[in-house]
């Protein structure tokens, strides 16, 4: 170990600090986790939203950040909306073309180019849908999709977890539609082959070639020019060739002599796939034009390497503003229309007679959350597994059912209240001991990772369910944040020889002591077949025993779970009550726990070792309750269908189960909200230990702080009002790309002055409405600046409720609403008298060394008394008038700040926004 210690601690290259250049130069400071969930959620501005849901904030979070948008999607913003870090960039406009002037662009570079290259999609070849994410809703109705049940969310999340374990594999992230579909472990190979032969031809069905682009190339091949396509795709030559060719005129498809595949070489535009193209091209990079959609991949990448870039912007930002709302307006008509049979299904109530003859007038509250809610849910359940195992027997299997305590405790009391007698065993084991004893093997450890969504999972916990000490993990992340990605950067120190060989010992010394309490606590024999019971969601634990003990002994393990995520990689062998993209389960799971501390360890005979109790108990008194009703509903349910001789499909006890369920995640009413208040989830307490599920009034701080769409838990939504619930779920549902301006087209006027010791500007931006008559605005901290509120101008009165400091990440780093210089104002609180139309709030600015990422203030203020406008015009935010003298025309403010920071503001290079779907 200690030769481990020594020989890691000799590849920290600097000293333990804060690196700038990870955007994480800030010192963090203690802010309230309840407000913010420790960041503010990536506002419209930004340059590029994560291809897969990021799950930052709340466990329960109804719409994670962005509303849940599963795209990389460049965002532009009207020039006088907020000024960014991202607006300061040194963009080269001359560089950019739109589709007008396609046909004399040749003639702009002359004799001296020999080659034109072009980007495939979105250039050369459009889609007639309005994302490609659309083309997976195309893919999902084809008859092969329909029949294995593949959703558009299925798809794009296959293709983020095969390009994180390629990443693993080789360091790239580049993968062909064979490694997407190898994700969906449910599907046999034939069938995976099926489905990516079916996405190939409904790319041929969607796509077509834009023709300015297609008479380019005729243009270039009469000029002797050679013409190259270079796509960033997961598509092999051969398989973009054969769409080329569906769409391209044969005269066109001869003329273009070389097609780039970024999965062929294993590399990107943006990484090195343009100096492969120079080389095989065998010209000079300045005799090369590229032209294509991305900034990054199309424009910046190729000219670092000398080659002439053009960046095509199909539209201006107003038309492609539209074409994002009507994109959304395209998903609601559904809402619109005379209901169609799959929208509008009946609604069943089995349980109604059950109530009447109960005599519930009068009833507590855990009458009302176990008899009515959550025990016919557990009823559905009950029906549901004793079906299962009942139709395994009939299959000849030896069927051992065994509930996972702690969670599926009310489960069993619940199956054995329906069948009249005891039904399998309860059994203690975690997901954590699952995953922690299946190293066998370094491809074990990468397919561990490979699993873990980006931002799911810190370092920390990350080396915990590998067995790493702690002494061991501080140096592995030390060394890792030296790297621009320290993420990344841990996990190929995970396959250091020694690191992977002290994972798999520790992995063994596990499974030995977990194999030890399976052989004396299951009572297994060759042959059986295990049923793991469980409130579930991912079906991890049952994924993990399966890989590590199936062969071992020789046994089948299946799942069977009130809920399960429809992500396609799961077992085949594994099935739910609900079936759902969204997890939100928290509070029933808590309601069916059992009253004992977690599993922490195992003896070496195989005894639990279980840890104390960390919940209050006033919090199991409660569960106690409900639980007592849940088992009392399932008892006089079956007493009143016996007697009335009544049966019911499943399918109509699992609607009602459903809806049961879904109703008091999303709708809680108010005696539910009550109930649950202090209730606590032992993963998320919080450092102090006091941190409950959700907190109403830390909501009310939410809304008043941060845009819609903000990341609340569903209680938390629920108690702003139905209202919000439903833009929510609405939201969510269709994944519509909807940011802040587009939820309300309110604003607030906030003039700034922003400059230096020897010049600075104004400018008049339009804070965005929040909520309650709260705005919030963005501005970027330069060093060596000064950011001036000319508060003055526009309010008599006004309300500062906070004014943060973010990091590129839009992480809190600390709260500077004190660090504020007054001038002919008086405050009292978060209250400021603005005494005259020259009242000015400073900025102090942070102190700080030079940074090299972009930060932010984020202001937050609400109107009380505005002052009456000088002109018409400026209270409507046309005119921006500058004190300087210097009256630039309406939309000029971004160069200017530009030219004002370049003396100070290190120049920001983008992050690659390339397609999620690989699509360049």
């Amino acid at each position: 170990m200690q030769h481990i210690l020594k020989r890691i601690a000799a590849k920290i290259t600097q000293p333990d600090v804060n690196r700038q250049s990870s955007g994480k130069s800030c010192i963090e400071h203690t802010f309230d986790p309840d407000i913010y969930g420790g960041t503010i959620p990536r506002l419209p501005e930004d340059d590029v939203y994560d291809e897969v849901y990021r799950f930052i904030g709340h466990p329960d979070a109804m719409f994670p950040d962005g509303g849940g948008l599963t795209e990389k999607i460049a965002k532009w913003q009207k020039p006088d909306d907020r000024l960014l870090w991202s607006d300061m960039r040194d963009t080269d406009h001359n560089a950019q073309i739109t589709a007008k002037d396609i046909p004399k662009v040749l003639d702009e570079f002359g004799a001296s180019l020999k080659v034109l290259s072009l980007d495939c999609f979105d250039t050369l070849l459009w889609r007639k849908t309005a994302t490609p994410r659309d083309v997976f809703a195309v893919l999902a109705d084809t008859p092969i999709a329909r029949r294995l049940g593949v959703t558009p969310h299925q798809r794009i999340s296959a293709a983020a977890r095969a390009r994180r374990a390629k990443a693993l594999e080789n360091g790239s992230s580049e993968i062909d539609i064979g490694d997407i579909y190898r994700s969906f472990t449910s599907l046999s190979s034939e069938q995976r082959e099926l489905l990516a032969e079916a996405e190939i031809r409904t790319e041929m069905s969607v796509c077509f070639a834009f023709s300015p682009y297609v008479e380019l190339i005729r243009l270039a091949h009469t000029r002797g020019i050679k013409i190259v396509v270079v796509s960033d795709t997961y598509l092999r030559e051969a398989e973009l060739r054969r769409l080329l060719a569906r769409h391209l005129p044969p005269d066109v498809m001869q003329s273009i002599s070389k097609v780039y595949c970024s999965v062929d070489y294993g590399t990107s535009k943006s990484d090195a796939l343009f100096q492969i193209v120079i080389k095989e091209c065998g010209v000079p990079a300045s005799q090369l034009l590229h032209i294509g959609d991305n900034d990054v991949a199309d424009a910046q990448a190729p000219r670092k390497l000398g080659v002439r870039a053009l960046h095509f912007l199909p539209f201006d930002r107003e038309v492609a503003d539209f074409l994002r709302l009507q994109n959304a307006a395209s998903s609601l008509i559904v809402l619109e229309q005379a209901a169609p049979e799959a929208v509008i299904q009946p609604c069943y109530s089995p349980f109604r007679p059950v109530f009447s003859v109960a005599n519930l007038n009068q009833y507590a509250h855990e009458t009302l959350i176990g008899y009515m809610s959550f025990g016919p849910a557990l009823y559905a359940y009950a029906r549901f597994l004793m079906d299962e195992v009942e139709a395994l027997q009939r299959q000849g299997k030896r069927v051992k059912v065994f509930f996972l305590l702690r969670d599926a405790y009310l489960l069993s009391a619940a199956c054995e209240a329906y069948a009249r007698k005891p039904v399998g065993k309860l059994v203690r084991i975690r997901k954590f001991h699952a995953i922690a004893a299946s190293f066998k093997t370094r491809a074990d450890i990468d397919y561990y990772i490979s699993g873990i969504e980006p931002e799911c999972d810190t370092l920390h916990a990350i080396a915990k369910q590998l067995l790493l000490p702690p002494e061991l993990t501080e140096l592995l992340i030390r060394v890792a944040q030296q790297s621009d990605d320290p993420k990344m950067a841990f996990h190929r120190l995970l396959h250091d020889e020694d690191v992977s060989e002290l994972i798999i010992k520790n992995s063994f010394t596990l499974r030995v002591r977990l194999m030890r309490y399976i052989s004396r606590e299951l009572e297994l024999e060759d042959g059986d077949t295990i049923v793991l019971a469980d409130i579930g969601y991912n079906g991890r634990t049952q994924e993990y025993l399966d890989r590590t003990f199936k062969d071992e002994l020789n046994i089948e393990i299946l799942g069977r779970y009130v809920f399960c995520s429809d992500e396609p990689h799961r077992a085949s062998n594994s099935k739910a009550l609900v079936t759902s993209t969204w997890d939100n389960t928290t509070v029933f799971e808590q309601c069916c726990t059992l009253r004992e501390g977690a599993v922490i360890d195992y003896e070496m005979d195989g005894k639990p070792v279980i840890a104390d109790i960390t919940l209050t108990e006033r919090q199991y008194e409660k569960v106690g309750k409900i639980q007592a009703e849940c088992l009392r509903l399932i008892d006089d349910a079956r007493a009143f269908f016996a007697k009335s001789g009544m049966t019911h499909d499943y399918s109509i006890l699992q609607r009602a189960a459903h809806a049961a369920l879904f109703r008091n995640a999303y709708m809680p009413v108010e005696a539910e909200l009550e109930y649950f208040k202090d209730f606590q989830h032992d993963k998320f307490m919080g450092p102090d230990r006091n941190k409950t599920i959700y907190h109403l009034e830390s909501t009310w701080k939410n809304v008043r702080r941060l845009p819609s769409p903000y990341r609340l838990g569903a209680y938390e939504t629920r108690g702003l009002g139905l209202d919000f619930t439903f833009s929510g779920l609405v939201q969510r549902r269709f994944q519509l790309d909807l940011g802040p301006d587009d939820m309300n087209v309110r604003f607030s006027p906030l003039k700034v002055s922003i400059g230096g010791m020897h010049e600075s500007k104004v400018f008049l931006l339009r804070a965005q409405h929040l909520h309650d008559g709260y705005f919030s605005v963005l501005l970027p901290y330069v060093s060596g600046t000064r950011v001036k509120m000319l508060l003055g101008e526009h309010y008599e009165w006004l309300q500062i409720a906070d004014i943060q400091f973010l990091n590129t990440e839009r992480r809190v780093c600390r709260n500077v609403s004190s660090a504020l210089e007054l001038k002919e104002i008086n405050r009292k609180g978060e209250i400021y008298e603005l005494l005259s139309q020259g009242s000015v709030a400073t900025i102090l600015p942070v102190d700080l060394q030079q940074l090299d990422m972009p930060h932010y203030y984020h202001v937050v203020f609400r109107p009380l008394i505005s002052r009456a406008p000088e002109s018409d015009a400026e209270a409507r935010g046309v005119a921006i008038k500058e004190e300087d003298s210097c009256r630039p025309r309406n939309g000029d403010s971004l160069p200017e700040i530009r030219r004002i920071a370049s003396a100070t503001a290190t120049r920001i290079e983008l992050a690659d926004c390339s397609d999620p779907v690989k699509s360049g």
